[in-house]
């Protein structure tokens, strides 16, 4: 079957094409006998609009690109809820507005990214109009093309701390506050050999060292130890840490809720039992994960889902001209208690 083109319902509707396209696009004025035989002959054609097409007139995509500057790699087993945790809430917005979602996949190092040797990936995508906005799923590196689009005031609005006091939107967890309430709630309840296991470095140690600085002179050890993405690197580097002589650890900190379980079961083989010889607190993206653990583990949960909504809901505001491009969504997470943390002794 040959695929029907504008000029097949012109020339049936006896029309121009650009009247077809002003029916099409709803521009300009066309007499309501003209629509009815543009319409009729569409129908009579089974003609279907190409969308893209349009948007491109309308100087619209209807795409808002959506970036991770963490690999999409099913490997990073700690993101994973994070994700579609958060392109759930993005489309959920997305499709209220009539628009549609493109990942943008980053395949550039990250530490060229961040010596402006080479821009990211999303740069393109909006800088040449290919997306009518961006959002930045997870913290974004902090490079002068970002910078650019921010001062530029484009439609870009980023997951994370703010970074550009003058200019900016952007949608904040409390990253720091709520990795400082684990300590502290592990040091309400007497523990002072804690355990830090993250997949990443920068962002944790500040709160560490601030952690220790306040609380010297208190016989305080705070281990802060950097996995890698599979399983028995992990699971050996749990080994070693809970194996040593001496300062064993009776508190650990995990970011990676999917990986609590299996933590557990291994701690049980070395003869340790949560909560009564360690206790253990990790991070949740959707509510009560951690009641899936045995025993139910007590973690933060910081809601990523309304992340996105926020997210995009300012992405929107700021189109409509209801929002300036200087704003800052603070997102409260909360602590969830269950039975995986025991208060010592002294």
């Amino acid at each position: 079957m040959m695929k029907v083109s504008i000029y097949d319902v012109a020339h049936l509707a006896g029309v121009s094409i650009s009247t077809v396209s002003r029916v099409l696009n709803r521009s300009g004025y066309v007499s309501k006998k003209t629509e009815k035989k543009v319409i009729d002959a569409m129908n009579k054609l089974n003609f279907v609009p190409n969308v893209v097409a349009q948007n491109l007139a309308n100087s619209e995509t209807k795409l808002i690109g959506l970036y991770f500057s963490m690999p999409l790699d099913s490997t990073r087993s700690l993101y994973s809820t994070y994700l579609l945790e958060f392109i759930n809430g993005v489309n959920s917005v997305l499709v209220q507005h009539g628009f549609h979602l493109l990942l943008i996949n980053e395949t550039n190092e990250a530490d060229r990214i961040l010596a402006n040797q080479t821009p990211p990936q999303y740069y393109a995508f909006i800088k040449q109009k290919r997306i009518d906005g961006l959002i930045l799923g997870s913290a974004p590196i902090a490079c002068s093309s970002l910078f650019e689009l921010l001062t530029m005031q484009l439609p870009v609005v980023y997951i994370g701390e703010k970074l550009f006091d003058q200019a900016g939107m952007n949608v904040y967890a409390r990253y720091k506050q709520y990795h400082r309430e684990i300590l502290d709630y592990f040091y309400e309840r007497n523990h002072r050999r804690i355990a830090v296991l993250t997949a990443e470095t920068a962002p944790i140690k500040p709160v560490i060292r601030e952690f220790e600085a306040e609380h010297s002179g208190d016989d305080l050890i705070v281990k802060h130890f950097t996995y890698a993405g599979d399983l028995k690197s992990y699971l050996e580097l749990i080994g070693t840490v809970f194996s040593q002589q001496g300062d064993k650890p009776t508190a650990l900190l995990l970011d990676d809720i999917s990986k609590a379980q299996q933590t557990i079961n291994f701690l049980n083989n070395l003869g340790l039992d949560v909560p009564n010889d360690v206790s253990l607190i990790t991070i949740e993206h959707s509510k009560n994960d951690g009641n899936q653990c045995v025993p139910a583990v007590t973690s933060v949960y910081v809601p990523v889902y309304r992340m996105a909504v926020e997210a995009a809901t300012l992405l929107f505001a700021y189109f409509q001209g209801n929002q300036a491009a200087n704003r800052e969504v603070i997102v409260n997470p909360t602590i969830i208690e269950r039975n995986s943390v025991k208060t010592l002794t002294l």
